[in-house]
């Protein structure tokens, strides 16, 4: 009689052993996501610069992490091609060169335009007149710094993409704007307000439920990005939309 209940002693602790696993576990995957977001936070805003040299010990220390969380975002941000290996074995944030910038640009293109058809019949009017607001009032002082423009630029396509109707395209423009961020290419000032003229267009074809307007002025305005950005290479190209 005294067997089973040394049987009971005996797995009390190892059942102790299997509740705690699961929350050490969850720790550690909760340290290696947010190192993950915290380093390609630090890439999209280009506090890793285009070809810089990835030093694990001074951005755990930076990070205040240990090797092990960093490793692995390291190696996750290798495999969606934000990081680059070279034949040296150094790991560098990797550049996005002019080829590849526009490959980019052209995708934007096809899915954006998409997207802000879909959501011309999605997007709340709640959601919609504050940021028309905000356009007007930029428009009517003809003023605007470089910070409010991202951040009014960031609100309106990811209100279109995340209003689409379609997750996967949310989630392929929204990686598609990520790796163009990644390009070492400065915006030209002078693109600051009309990109808010384009972005008031594509915001009034939507509130009027308008999809094939809302598409093409969509299609208008990263025509635009593209050609803005070309002729900071000295690229200029002819008006091909009208």
């Amino acid at each position: 009689m005294t067997r089973p209940t040394a049987r009971k002693r005996l797995s009390a602790p190892a059942s102790a052993r299997k509740t705690a696993a699961p929350a050490r576990s969850r720790s550690e995957g909760s340290v290696t996501e947010a190192t993950y977001r915290r380093l390609l936070d630090l890439i999209e805003q280009r506090q890793l610069a285009p070809g810089e040299v990835i030093e694990e010990r001074r951005l755990a220390l930076r990070l205040k992490v240990s090797r092990t969380p960093l490793r692995a975002g390291i190696s996750r941000l290798l495999g969606e091609g934000r990081l680059e290996q070279l034949s040296n074995g150094s790991v560098i944030v990797r550049n996005i060169g002019i080829a590849e910038l526009l490959e980019l640009i052209h995708l934007r293109l096809i899915l954006e335009s998409e997207a802000a058809a879909l959501a011309a019949t999605r997007i709340g009017l709640d959601v919609l007149q504050p940021i028309k607001a905000n356009l007007e009032k930029i428009l009517a002082t003809a003023e605007i710094t470089k910070a409010r423009h991202w951040t009014l630029d960031d609100e309106i396509h990811d209100q279109i993409a995340g209003h689409c109707g379609n997750r996967s395209l949310a989630v392929l423009i929204g990686e598609t704007r990520r790796k163009i961020r990644m390009c070492n290419v400065e915006r030209r000032p002078e693109r600051l307000l009309p990109a808010c003229r384009e972005h008031l267009a594509i915001v009034d074809a939507i509130i009027k439920r308008d999809a094939a307007v809302a598409r093409h002025a969509m299609i208008q305005h990263l025509t635009n990005v593209r050609q803005g950005m070309l002729e900071t290479f000295g690229i200029f190209l002819p008006d091909s939309h009208g």
